[in-house]
């Protein structure tokens, strides 16, 4: 559980600066140019804190797994992820993998940094490979899945 806080706090003090970012401009009058121009500007901000974050690695995010990769391709933001264990069996893979989505997912999508993100057309991977280089598990975090997440969450709390 730690490795997920720490990643997400390192996800979330990354979006901060994103979401900082000054969405007014006063150069441009139509609304399709100032959209436009806006996420070209957050995709540039998006590019330059990568290559910040990506120097700071790799990172110990705990005793057995470390960040070792940040990638961005304009719209997903992957993170790749180290951990330090191998011969994991397909059955205990898929295991550790619905637990780290479910868990990870909704701690990315209560955050308002991550969501603010999200909400200026990004989306999240997160990969995690083990000693032998074989995926262990992997995972998306996007607005459609946060938006039902958050929808879910909702019915149950009225529903209670």
């Amino acid at each position: 559980m730690f490795n997920k806080l720490k990643a997400l706090v390192v996800l979330s003090a990354f979006l901060t600066v994103i979401a900082c970012s000054d969405d007014n401009s006063d150069l441009a009058y139509d609304e399709s140019v100032t959209t436009a121009s806006n996420h070209e500007r957050d995709v540039q901000e998006m590019y330059r804190n990568i290559d910040m974050l990506t120097r700071e690695l790799p990172s110990a995010i705990d005793d057995v797994t470390t960040l070792d990769k940040i990638d961005f391709d304009g719209t997903t933001v992957t993170f790749g992820y180290r951990l330090d264990i191998s011969d994991y069996n397909a059955s205990e893979r898929k295991e550790l993998e619905t637990v780290m989505r479910n868990e990870h997912t909704k701690l990315a999508c209560a955050e308002a940094e991550v969501m603010q993100g999200i909400n200026k057309g990004f989306d999240y991977q997160y990969s995690y490979y083990d000693l032998d280089d074989i995926k262990v598990a992997s995972f998306d975090v996007t607005k459609d899945i946060c938006d039902n997440l958050n929808k879910a969450d909702s019915e149950i709390e009225i529903g209670t």
